[in-house]
């Protein structure tokens, strides 16, 4: 097997015959097979603009893996190759690269005065506005901003979530639209999950007060801090509960925290951060409960290991080029 065969699958170029003898190979080893989607793992995530991982953690490990395998495991696919793909990702920059961060790309100003701000997938990103209100955007987010001289209002939009600390005005208050519902700033540090593919929309002010409106104006609820609203859609019912800061405060600290929430649900949330697919053939599972915490900067594969611990679930990957890998579990 060539060298650049490894190279090959990650940048999803190999030929359906590099392809066969690479996976069938790779079958008959389980902790080469674990090297594999952990090399596979930082390299797509390192790749993507804007990624939050804590590269020089996950290069030196694997690394170490490489060039001291573990006793009594030997490499089908030869130790050289892997060795080639890693020095490709020290080359690219991935290994030895600062670790942790938060962009700011991905800022568009049209013609309309209208902003428009974007987390991709696998990473946060933060904005400032001219009035120093700060805006964290958690993966696979949109957020869009324009002021309203003519009405003296500071208009925002968000599909997904966001973290808004907000410079307020009584002149010129800020507003965000998130689904069926307007949240007025009065004076606030607040929180807004709103993803388009969720029943739900979640509010959870942190500090200061916050109105939550119809998008007709009619009032609805004022949050006090430490309250979190739940608006369903579908129900079209709102409950308020009482929620931590360091909840809310984990996605913007490279965490994902999890308090008794169902296996579907956790997996919409590593959908959404790794760019991979769930799908379940055991409907049973779904309803699973997890409670933990678990570092984003590990990889997609350790975190099923960890939840399969907790949770007894089997799963499978399937491995695609040009479309999202597929979690089988089962």
């Amino acid at each position: 097997m060539k060298e650049n065969t490894l190279l090959h699958i990650l940048a999803g170029e190999a030929t359906s015959e590099e392809k066969e003898e690479f996976y069938c190979q790779l079958e008959n080893n389980k902790k080469e097979k674990e090297l594999f989607f952990e090399v596979k793992s930082l390299w797509l995530r390192a790749s993507m603009q804007n990624t939050v991982v804590d590269a020089d953690a996950e290069f030196k490990t694997i690394w170490e893996k490489i060039k001291h395998p573990a006793k009594g495991n030997s490499f089908s696919v030869s130790r050289n190759i892997f060795r080639y793909a890693a020095i490709i990702l020290l080359v690219l920059g991935i290994g030895g690269t600062a670790g942790y961060f938060i962009s700011q790309k991905n800022f568009n100003r049209p013609d309309s005065g209208t902003q428009k701000f974007t987390a991709t997938r696998g990473s946060v990103s933060i904005v400032e506005f001219a009035d120093g209100t700060k805006v964290w955007l958690n993966s696979d987010s949109r957020l869009t901003f324009r002021e309203d001289h003519k009405n003296k209002q500071r208009l925002a939009q968000i599909t997904g979530e966001a973290y808004f600390e907000v410079t307020h005005r009584d002149d010129f208050p800020f507003m965000v639209k998130a689904g069926g519902l307007v949240i007025r700033d009065l004076g606030t540090t607040f929180n807004i999950k709103a993803y388009p593919e969720e029943n739900y929309i979640e509010t959870s002010l942190v500090e200061g007060k916050a109105d939550i409106l119809t998008e007709n104006g009619n009032p609805v609820v004022v949050l006090k801090p430490g309250e979190s609203a739940m608006y369903f859609s579908d129900k079209n019912k709102l409950e308020l509960r009482k929620i931590a800061d360091n909840v809310l405060s984990a996605w913007r600290d490279g965490k994902f925290v999890i308090r008794d929430q169902r296996l579907e649900d956790i997996f919409k949330e590593l959908s959404r951060w790794y760019g991979i697919e769930f799908r379940f053939e055991n409907d049973k599972l779904r309803d699973y409960r997890f409670t933990g915490n678990i570092k984003k900067s590990t990889t997609a594969q350790h975190v099923l290991k960890m939840l399969k611990t907790a949770t007894v679930f089997n799963y499978r990957i399937v491995e695609n080029i040009d479309k999202p890998d597929i979690v089988i579990v089962y």
